[in-house]
């Protein structure tokens, strides 16, 4: 059980480890700039780096980026440092002008500081985030809460917590009514809002979770004043499943809260720019990649003769029944082996089926999965209008066969080499995950959505490829460490061994 006292420590290591790459990023950033380009005496550059880092760090802190509110939304986060960066950046100016020998300082360095502060430390924030997300769906760093209000939705959010844990939350306890039957429903309860404090003292709960549409506006009103009053944070989970947080404004009435939830359409225009960027890229990339899946595909033939080339079928646009390219990375008849490892299956409440050891994969199908090599042949569907680079993930016919009404929309789009689910949960097991974020694609789908997706593929192909080749090499080193502490085993004469 987590204590308030351990997550507290684990807040103040997190927030320390943040602080810790935005003053490098900060530091970095103005203090090379000065001294490559400030025509200041050296003495005064360095004065006027520490106090444009200085500006900088405590505009960070004003601006409440180190509270996980702010951090949760990139984008807002990364306005802000903007924001910071270019107060540091001024200061630097102003600084730089005051104690300047020749009476004035250029704006190049100012501006050029500033940008390249802002640059590092977003790129490290998002690095941060990328970690901190990896870590947390292995359970660590979760913050426990208590969902307030039990009905179906508390039990939707309940599941999403519980089948995702790299989204931070643990579900620790509820308070309202013991639904029989709710899978959360062994869970520490207790029936009234005045006993949520005890509640949480006895779990170690750091923050509440109201489902609005379980309480009465007298009962949200009563479980915020007493989540606050014993210092628990408090959210509200207002159930609008499938619509972006970017799509959400408030619109105060009369001083009260109104959430006002903006149309998605986007014009026709930019689906012919998302098409004619799949084509370009195709283009471009298909060539250069070309000496790769050569290499690969004689390394395939070489190992046990077989095709190159595996045929995926696959339900495509609209429903229609087409097929892909993949690079086999499978023994030839795999197909036929299916059934017999049906046990070894991962993917949990759903069709899909995935194994971590799967005795079907061959030995150099290994390397190419991890290093998404064996997709890249998909490069040439792309070309044709198969798929796309982004887009939902492609589905068998045997899985589309057992979607639901509501996932079977998810053909209105083209299949992509990469997607939502694929950046955001390819290793969770939870079919309800790919369920989620496949919907939430479809459903907000925008140009600005699908450059991020294929900057956080870059991302996770690059760390899968190194684990992929440094794997191994760790493994043999820590058996060699392992034998060299272990003593040789001597023979003693005469002695029975």
């Amino acid at each position: 059980m987590t204590s308030i006292k351990d997550t507290t420590s684990s807040e103040k290591s997190l927030r320390r480890l943040l602080f810790g790459g935005d003053l490098t990023a900060v530091a970095v950033a103005f203090g090379l700039t000065m001294l490559l380009q400030s025509r200041l005496r050296p003495d005064r550059s360095i004065a006027a780096s520490i106090a444009a880092i200085a500006a900088t760090l405590i505009v960070i802190k004003l601006l409440c980026l180190y509270q996980s509110w702010v951090c949760s939304e990139f984008s807002r986060q990364a306005a802000r440092i903007v924001m910071a960066t270019a107060a540091g950046g001024c200061v630097l100016a102003v600084t730089g002008w005051l104690g300047g020998s020749l009476g004035s300082v250029p704006a190049a360095p100012a501006v050029e500081g500033a940008a390249g502060a802002a640059a590092l430390m977003i790129a490290l924030r998002w690095r941060y985030r990328r970690w901190l997300k990896s870590k947390r769906a292995e359970g660590y760093f979760l913050q426990t809460v208590i969902l307030v209000g039990t009905n179906e939705d508390t039990t939707a959010v309940w599941q999403m917590f519980s089948d995702e844990p790299e989204l931070g939350y643990r579900v620790g306890g509820f308070v309202g009514r013991q639904a029989d039957g709710a899978a959360w429903q062994d869970l520490p309860h207790r029936s009234e809002i005045a006993d949520l404090p005890l509640l949480a003292a006895e779990i170690g709960a750091d923050g509440v979770m109201l489902v609005g549409s379980a309480l009465t506006g007298a009962e949200t009103s009563a479980a915020v004043r007493v989540s606050l009053a014993c210092g628990l944070h408090v959210q509200l989970w207002p159930a609008l499943l499938g619509v972006l947080s970017s799509r959400i404004r408030t619109a105060p009435v009369s001083g009260l809260a109104m959430l006002y939830v903006e149309a998605h359409r986007p014009p026709q225009w930019h689906m012919w720019l998302k098409r004619a960027f799949d084509i370009a890229a195709a283009a471009v990339l298909l060539p250069l990649s070309a000496p790769v899946l050569l290499t690969a595909a004689i390394i395939i033939r070489l190992e046990d003769r077989g095709p190159v080339i595996y045929r995926h079928a696959v339900i495509g646009r609209y429903g229609v029944h087409t097929e892909v390219l993949k690079l086999r990375t499978m023994v030839p008849n795999a197909s036929e082996m299916l059934e017999r490892i049906e046990a070894m299956n991962e993917r949990k409440g759903g069709p899909l089926f995935k194994a971590t050891n799967d005795p079907r994969v061959t030995r150099i199908g290994h390397l190419l999965r991890a290093t998404s090599i064996d997709e890249l042949p998909q490069l040439w569907d792309v070309l044709t209008g198969r798929m796309s680079l982004v887009g939902p993930r492609f589905a068998v016919p045997k899985e589309a066969a057992q979607f639901d009404e509501e996932l079977q929309r998810r053909t209105v789009m083209r299949p992509g080499i990469t997607g939502l689910w694929q950046t955001e949960a390819r290793d969770n097991p939870s079919f309800s995950a790919y369920r989620r974020l496949d919907l939430l694609y479809i459903d907000n789908w925008s140009l600005g959505l699908d450059l991020a997706i294929l900057v956080n593929t870059a991302h996770s192909v690059s760390v899968r490829a190194v684990k992929a080749v440094l794997g191994p090499v760790r493994r043999r080193k820590s058996e060699l460490a392992r034998r060299a502490a272990v003593p040789p085993l001597v023979k003693t004469p005469g002695a029975d061994l």
